[in-house]
């Protein structure tokens, strides 16, 4: 008994130890798939990108950026008949990114503080000329706070042709089009600075350590949705 009385001691302590504090930090990448991460964490912008960014020069191309799209098109289409149907669609919004459907509570509370008409430019945006202005309202709904859009539900807007199921044909053509309109400067390609800020950033709950796009700040990196599956 007193041998194990030290491990019983500490085994108490730390599971009296508080649990981290700070909202939760989420950003919807432009295929839909979700990077959730801790307060005081890189907002997670900057690990879609990276991940997307697969030779690492900093600059996503429109064959890295489509790549990695149809990564996560594919992890949806899970009976693999190459098209997202509305079950598929369901699990997604239900399961993988409920933010489409305005999320949990507790992710609801930490934009409870926020002004319903705040003043998304913000201080400093004019220093932000080269980059892509935001494309939500005052009050975006569902993953448009957390997406570079402003789409309440992006695997949903893939479908253009209004059919209820979502070929990888047509996925590949909404990729396209969203890298088109990201790469406002027609360069070819995007770099981490030129994305424009999602809502959540502008809202300031992007944590203590990094700035609004992801860059500096402590602490490591949280997991996106099967980010290195398949």
């Amino acid at each position: 008994m007193l041998v194990a009385l030290p491990f019983l001691l500490s085994a108490a302590q730390a599971a009296a130890a508080p649990a981290p504090s700070g909202h939760m930090q989420i950003f919807i990448a432009p295929s839909g798939e979700p990077f959730r991460v801790g307060g005081n964490a890189p907002y997670p912008v900057a690990q879609w990108f990276a991940g997307a960014d697969k030779n690492g020069d900093g600059k996503l191309d429109k064959d890295e950026f489509v790549a990695d799209f149809l990564r996560f098109f594919d992890q949806l289409d899970v009976d693999h008949d190459g098209a997202i149907d509305g079950v598929e669609r369901l699990r997604y919004e239900n399961e993988i990114a409920p933010e489409t459907l305005g999320g949990s509570s507790e992710q609801r509370n930490a934009f409870a503080d926020e002004p319903e008409d705040s003043d998304i430019a913000g201080e400093g945006a004019a220093a932000d000329t080269d980059a892509p202005k935001p494309r939500y309202g005052a009050n975006p709904i569902g993953a448009g706070r957390f997406d570079l859009f402003g789409m309440p539900e992006p695997v949903a807007a893939m479908d253009t042709e209004l059919r209820g199921r979502i070929t990888r044909r047509v996925a590949q053509q909404a990729a396209e089009d969203r890298f088109a309109m990201l790469d406002q400067l027609h360069r070819g390609y995007l770099t981490l600075d030129s994305l424009p800020p999602t809502y959540a950033q502008r809202g300031g709950h992007v944590g203590s350590g990094p700035d609004r796009r992801g860059h500096g700040g402590h602490g490591g990196h949280g997991g996106g949705y099967g980010r290195h599956q398949g």
